[in-house]
This record gives C-alpha cells, sequence and structure tokens, in this order.
C-alpha cells in the first residue's frame, strides 16, 4: 500500500526542508524501560487492564504502514483506547530522521492480543523532524512530554527523558540483523515511558520532544473521536 506523508525537517543553521515521505514498514517497539524499576512500572500498568507481558523483553511488533498519519484527528472503536509519546525514527533517502510520535492503541483488545490492539488505531507523527545525526550524541538527554483532555481537563500524563528507554542504537543495530538491512520507507516507533497516573483514556492528546542540548522542541496533538451507530461491535 501507498503511503505519502508530506513532511518538513529542521536542520541546524538551514531552511526547512520540505520532503515527502513514503512510508513502507512499521515497527511498535515495546517494555523498552532502560531501568528495570521503570520497567516493570510500565509491566504492572498494563497488567492492571489485564495486558500480560510479552515473550521477549524489548519486544518488536510490525503494523500495516496505512496506519502512519500526521492528522489531527483520529477516530477509535471505542472509550478504551489511549495514546502514548514515543520517539520516531524514519529512513528517508539514505537518512535517518527523528521525531514524536504517539502509539495509540485499542485497550479492549490490548488484553486479548497486544500485536492486534497496536493493529487497531493510528499511529500519529509529527508534521517536523530533525536529522538523526544532530541530536544522536545527546540523544538521552532529550525529553518526552505528553498531556491529555478529559472533559475539557489538560492534565499531564507522561514526562521524563529518552534516556529511560532503550535507545535509537539498539533498535537500528537490531533492526539491521533482523532485516538484513534497513532500506528507505521504515519507521520505527520507540516504545514508551511510564504514565504518571496510570494508562488514561482521553479525548486528546499532546505530546513533544524537547531537546535541552539545542533548545528546541518538535510536537503535535490530536483529538480522538469514538465511532458511533453501528449495530455491531467488537
Amino acid at each position: 500500500m501507498r503511503v505519502e506523508l508530506e513532511l518538513t525537517v529542521n536542520r541546524l543553521n538551514r531552511e526547512p526542508e520540505k520532503i515527502v515521505f513514503s512510508a513502507k514498514r512499521m515497527f511498535n517497539a515495546g517494555w523498552v524501560g532502560s531501568d528495570r524499576k521503570a520497567l516493570q512500572h510500565h509491566i504492572d500498568e498494563l497488567a492492571e487492564v489485564g495486558v500480560a507481558a510479552p515473550k521477549h523483553i524489548p519486544t518488536l511488533l510490525a503494523l500495516g504502514n496505512h496506519l502512519l498519519t500526521h492528522s489531527r484527528q483520529i477516530q477509535v472503536h471505542g472509550p478504551q483506547t489511549s495514546g502514548e509519546v514515543e520517539w520516531v525514527l524514519l529512513w528517508h533517502h539514505g537518512e535517518i530522521l527523528v521525531t514524536v510520535g504517539s502509539d495509540h492503541t485499542d485497550r479492549k483488545l490490548e488484553s486479548v492480543s497486544v500485536a492486534k490492539s497496536k493493529n487497531m488505531c493510528l499511529n500519529v507523527i509529527a508534521r517536523e523532524l530533525w536529522s538523526y545525526e544532530e541530536v544522536k550524541d545527546h540523544f538521552d538527554q532529550l525529553q518526552l512530554h505528553c498531556t491529555v483532555t478529559r472533559s475539557g481537563k489538560v492534565s499531564l500524563y507522561q514526562e521524563d527523558c529518552c534516556g529511560a528507554i532503550l535507545p535509537p542504537a539498539y533498535w537500528i543495530e537490531d533492526l539491521e540483523k533482523r532485516l538484513g538491512g534497513i532500506k528507505d520507507g521504515l519507521v520505527l516507533f520507540s516504545g514508551t515511558i511510564g504514565t504518571v497516573e496510570g494508562l488514561v483514556a482521553g479525548d486528546r492528546y499532546d505530546f513533544k520532544l524537547y531537546d535541552p542540548v539545542l533548545n528546541r522542541t518538535v510536537d503535535h496533538g490530536y483529538d480522538c473521536k469514538v465511532m458511533a451507530g453501528a449495530i455491531e461491535t467488537y
């Protein structure tokens, strides 16, 4: 399936560059905490909603490329879904680009199959990106931040540095071995950091990736609209 997104690459000391990114393969990493205590926190909060830990930690899930979007609104199958902030790598014309995204997940289905729950919802990314080369030497200092809106009230949902989860270098090496080399069009969602108060199904998610070394931010947000009116559900 052909999936193309118009994006903007913001490079240091250069004019913004408009690109058309063609998404061909997409993976979501999971259970990626670099600190065992933080990882256990994420395992525990998923267990509270009936999600068992996978056989392999960390793990990697394949998603259809049609699930990638930079839309400001997504449709979901029911009220039991939630987003989670992650850094995202994209391979484009021989270069690795980085942005921020939300791996939106169907929590009702997740208790049955994590892989299917990930393929039920769109994965949302920001429209702006950076060159990975410009941030890789201080990547662990980059900061992830997410708020959730429920019934008009905005609250902090997630906040931590990228050093709290496995670095891009780990997944780049892993994917090169797993795939026999990485080609343009690959998208990798990093897996997420812990939440402030557990998993939350919200009406809206706003998220950002902040670079304290170069003092710049890439951000995005989207509304969740629950589809209604159907006779059959799942």
